[in-house]
Protein backbone atom coordinates (compact mmCIF):
# COMPACT_ATOMS: atom_id res chain seq x y z
CA UNK A 1 0.00 0.00 0.00
CA UNK A 2 1.29 3.42 -0.93
CA UNK A 3 1.96 6.12 1.49
CA UNK A 4 0.27 9.32 0.34
CA UNK A 5 3.61 11.10 0.35
CA UNK A 6 5.41 8.63 -1.98
CA UNK A 7 5.71 9.66 -5.60
CA UNK A 8 6.56 7.62 -8.70
CA UNK A 9 5.30 4.71 -10.76
CA UNK A 10 4.52 1.21 -9.67
CA UNK A 11 6.01 -1.79 -11.40
CA UNK A 12 2.61 -2.47 -12.98
CA UNK A 13 2.53 1.04 -14.47
CA UNK A 14 5.96 0.56 -15.99
CA UNK A 15 5.07 -2.88 -17.42
CA UNK A 16 1.87 -1.57 -19.04
CA UNK A 17 3.72 1.39 -20.54
CA UNK A 18 6.49 -0.91 -21.85
CA UNK A 19 3.90 -3.22 -23.43
CA UNK A 20 2.09 -0.33 -25.15
CA UNK A 21 5.41 1.02 -26.43
CA UNK A 22 6.44 -2.43 -27.74
CA UNK A 23 3.13 -2.82 -29.63
CA UNK A 24 3.57 0.64 -31.15
CA UNK A 25 7.17 -0.05 -32.22
CA UNK A 26 6.22 -3.43 -33.73
CA UNK A 27 3.44 -1.79 -35.76
CA UNK A 28 5.73 1.01 -36.92
CA UNK A 29 8.39 -1.52 -37.94
CA UNK A 30 5.86 -3.49 -39.99
CA UNK A 31 4.66 -0.28 -41.65
CA UNK A 32 8.18 0.90 -42.54
CA UNK A 33 9.32 -2.48 -43.92
CA UNK A 34 6.13 -2.74 -45.98
CA UNK A 35 6.69 0.73 -47.43
CA UNK A 36 10.30 -0.13 -48.28
CA UNK A 37 9.19 -3.33 -50.03
CA UNK A 38 6.60 -1.45 -52.09
CA UNK A 39 9.16 1.21 -52.97
CA UNK A 40 11.69 -1.39 -54.15
CA UNK A 41 9.07 -3.23 -56.19
CA UNK A 42 7.95 -0.01 -57.88
CA UNK A 43 11.57 0.90 -58.63
CA UNK A 44 12.20 -2.54 -60.18
CA UNK A 45 9.18 -2.22 -62.47
CA UNK A 46 10.20 1.31 -63.45
CA UNK A 47 13.72 0.15 -64.35
CA UNK A 48 12.34 -2.86 -66.26
CA UNK A 49 10.09 -0.61 -68.36
CA UNK A 50 13.03 1.69 -69.09
CA UNK A 51 15.26 -1.23 -70.14
CA UNK A 52 12.57 -2.46 -72.53
CA UNK A 53 11.84 1.03 -73.83
CA UNK A 54 15.51 1.75 -74.51
CA UNK A 55 15.71 -1.45 -76.56
CA UNK A 56 12.74 -0.35 -78.68
CA UNK A 57 14.22 3.13 -79.11
CA UNK A 58 17.40 1.52 -80.39
CA UNK A 59 15.34 -0.43 -82.94
CA UNK A 60 13.78 2.77 -84.25
CA UNK A 61 17.15 4.19 -85.31
CA UNK A 62 18.40 1.00 -87.01
CA UNK A 63 18.07 0.07 -90.64
CA UNK A 64 15.75 -2.82 -91.46
CA UNK A 65 18.72 -5.00 -92.37
CA UNK A 66 20.04 -4.58 -88.81
CA UNK A 67 16.84 -5.56 -86.95
CA UNK A 68 18.04 -9.14 -86.55
CA UNK A 69 21.01 -7.87 -84.50
CA UNK A 70 18.57 -6.83 -81.78
CA UNK A 71 17.53 -10.40 -80.98
CA UNK A 72 18.77 -11.54 -77.58
CA UNK A 73 17.80 -14.44 -75.37
CA UNK A 74 17.65 -13.96 -71.60
CA UNK A 75 20.51 -11.49 -71.26
CA UNK A 76 21.04 -10.80 -67.54
CA UNK A 77 21.87 -7.17 -66.80
CA UNK A 78 22.01 -4.56 -64.07
CA UNK A 79 19.75 -1.53 -63.74
CA UNK A 80 21.90 0.43 -66.22
CA UNK A 81 21.48 -2.19 -68.95
CA UNK A 82 25.07 -3.41 -68.62
CA UNK A 83 25.42 -7.20 -68.95
CA UNK A 84 26.08 -8.61 -65.49
CA UNK A 85 25.60 -12.24 -64.42
CA UNK A 86 24.47 -11.04 -60.99
CA UNK A 87 22.10 -8.40 -62.37
CA UNK A 88 18.52 -7.96 -61.21
CA UNK A 89 17.00 -8.00 -64.70
CA UNK A 90 16.87 -10.41 -67.64
CA UNK A 91 15.92 -9.11 -71.09
CA UNK A 92 14.71 -11.11 -74.08
CA UNK A 93 14.19 -9.39 -77.43
CA UNK A 94 12.31 -11.14 -80.23
CA UNK A 95 12.27 -9.86 -83.82
CA UNK A 96 9.31 -11.05 -85.91
CA UNK A 97 9.91 -10.09 -89.56
CA UNK A 98 6.77 -11.86 -90.77
CA UNK A 99 4.36 -9.82 -88.65
CA UNK A 100 2.54 -8.37 -91.65
CA UNK A 101 3.04 -6.82 -95.05
CA UNK A 102 6.15 -4.64 -94.77
CA UNK A 103 5.98 -4.71 -90.97
CA UNK A 104 8.34 -6.05 -88.33
CA UNK A 105 7.40 -6.58 -84.70
CA UNK A 106 10.00 -6.04 -81.99
CA UNK A 107 8.93 -7.64 -78.70
CA UNK A 108 10.90 -7.04 -75.50
CA UNK A 109 10.33 -8.81 -72.19
CA UNK A 110 12.27 -7.86 -69.07
CA UNK A 111 12.08 -10.31 -66.16
CA UNK A 112 12.67 -9.04 -62.64
CA UNK A 113 14.73 -11.14 -60.24
CA UNK A 114 12.75 -12.25 -57.20
CA UNK A 115 14.55 -10.77 -54.18
CA UNK A 116 13.53 -13.63 -51.92
CA UNK A 117 14.47 -16.59 -54.12
CA UNK A 118 17.13 -14.85 -56.30
CA UNK A 119 15.50 -16.48 -59.33
CA UNK A 120 13.73 -14.95 -62.32
CA UNK A 121 10.40 -16.45 -61.28
CA UNK A 122 8.83 -13.12 -60.40
CA UNK A 123 7.00 -10.52 -62.43
CA UNK A 124 8.05 -9.08 -65.76
CA UNK A 125 7.37 -6.15 -68.03
CA UNK A 126 6.66 -6.46 -71.75
CA UNK A 127 6.72 -3.91 -74.54
CA UNK A 128 6.24 -4.34 -78.27
CA UNK A 129 6.49 -2.09 -81.28
CA UNK A 130 5.67 -2.56 -84.95
CA UNK A 131 8.11 -0.93 -87.36
CA UNK A 132 8.15 -0.66 -91.15
CA UNK A 133 10.23 -3.36 -92.82
CA UNK A 134 11.35 -1.13 -95.67
CA UNK A 135 13.21 2.05 -94.85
Amino acid sequence: MRNQYQKGFTLTDVMVAAFVLAVFIAGAYKLVTGALWINRTARDHYVAINLASSRLERARVLLYSDYSKLAENQLVMDANGTPNANGEFRRTTTVNTSYGANLTEIFVQVDIRNHRSSQFDGPNEQLASVLPSKQ
